[in-house]
């Protein structure tokens, strides 16, 4: 056998005892050797390697089942590293900090700046937020953008609320940093998140409902992104032919009538207002407004109209919904699947986002994670 090959066979079986150990402890090396049909030889090789690079630890001794020495049982140390994961919003930049299994978090949220250029106020975020982490044996180990826009192979090609457009903020990042960054659709990170979190089907929409209309889409297991990652561009979709002017150009595409910004933009008109805080709007729906409750109406219908066109496009397992209407006002959700009237409806699962605001930084964890680690199975918190 070629070294290249040897080098290869042993590339693979160190990523499958790593995994393993990652999502299924603990384990002793026989444990591993068993599930995954490799010699003990091999298993022991490869976790002393994990032990030495700090990405594994040893828990103690197992209970004693049968005559001989009681087994070591192994588990993944989470804190081998840090990840810095960023929501790059239209009016605010979310900032996690996290070991390797999304645990120990600290979130700090901070308003734009409009007086410097967005990739320069990242950068000084980013630095000042470097400079807190906690000393770990691995260091920081990655760093993940969530864009509001369309991103294909971290390149961000159209933003419509804020000038990123043609951006390389990778390349930007990586050479200021020195450690691997991720840019992706928060959409995208959103479903990633979910799944690695809470939701573990292989076949999941997920509908990011803020100051646009973000679609995750979950194949298989896999993320689908389509050719140039415009897919789950959903919020761009038209719903009124003609209708309200959108940034990317198009008439009557459906963010423009259920994002939290359309909503609240609606309610504010009505009542004569200047505008209206997401709060203070669930308190008028909740005090039995009129205007609240018309705008509310119109949001569920058409959130249903949207999500029997996705039931009919991909026939999920589920699809989740973020949103702060449908997270803050009870029965919002049943309301907008009873409202759709057909056949079809029966097999329409929808559930509230169990991660809500932080989805987009738990699916930034979830990547980083993965990528360092060479693993592409890797759960996070179980919520």
């Amino acid at each position: 056998m070629s070294t290249g090959n040897q080098e290869y066979i042993r590339d693979m079986n160190r990523a499958l005892v790593l995994e393993a150990i990652a999502n299924h402890p603990p384990l002793s090396r026989a444990d591993l050797a068993k599930m995954l049909h490799l010699t003990k030889a091999t298993v022991s090789t490869i976790v002393q390697e994990l032990l030495d690079r700090q990405l594994v630890i040893e828990l103690g001794s197992a209970e004693k089942t049968s005559m001989g020495r009681k087994p070591i049982l192994l588990t993944f140390n989470n804190r081998c590293g840090s990840i810095i994961a960023v929501d790059l919003g239209v009016k605010k930049i979310t900032i996690l900090t996290g070991d390797l299994k999304g645990k120990s978090c600290t979130v700090k949220e901070y308003p734009i700046d409009p007086s410097l250029s967005l990739e320069e106020y990242l950068i000084s975020l980013l630095h000042k937020t470097k400079s807190d982490l906690p000393k770990t044996p691995c260091g920081l180990v990655g760093i993940s953008i969530g864009i509001y826009g369309v991103v294909c192979d971290d390149l961000v090609l159209f933003t419509p609320y804020y000038d990123l457009k043609h951006s390389n903020l990778k390349n930007y990042l990586e050479e200021e940093f020195q450690v691997p960054v991720i840019v992706e659709n928060e959409a995208n990170l959103s479903v990633i998140g979910e799944a690695a979190c809470a939701e573990h089907f292989k076949n999941m929409i997920f509908l990011n409902i803020h100051e646009g209309v973000g679609m995750g889409i979950l194949i298989d297991g896999e993320l689908y992104t389509g050719q140039n990652g415009y897919a789950g561009e959903f919020g761009h979709t038209i719903l009124f032919p003609d209708g309200r002017p959108c940034p990317c150009g198009n008439h009557g595409c459906l963010e423009q009538y259920i994002s939290e910004a359309a909503v609240l933009n609606d309610f504010a008109a009505a009542e004569g207002l200047e505008n209206v805080s997401v709060e203070r709007f669930i308190q008028y729906y909740q005090e039995g407004s009129p205007n609240a409750r018309k705008v509310m109406q119109d949001f569920t219908h058409y959130i249903g109209i949207s999500l029997n066109t996705v039931l009919h496009t991909f026939n999920p397992d589920v699809i989740v919904i973020n949103s702060s209407f449908t997270n803050y006002i009870p029965g919002l959700i049943d309301e907008i699947t009873s409202g759709i009237q057909n056949r079809l409806r029966w097999y329409l699962h929808v559930l509230p986002a169990h991660l809500q605001d932080v989805s987009v930084l738990m699916g930034g964890i979830s990547l980083c994670s993965r990528n360092f680690l060479g693993i592409s199975t890797f759960k996070l918190l179980d919520l």
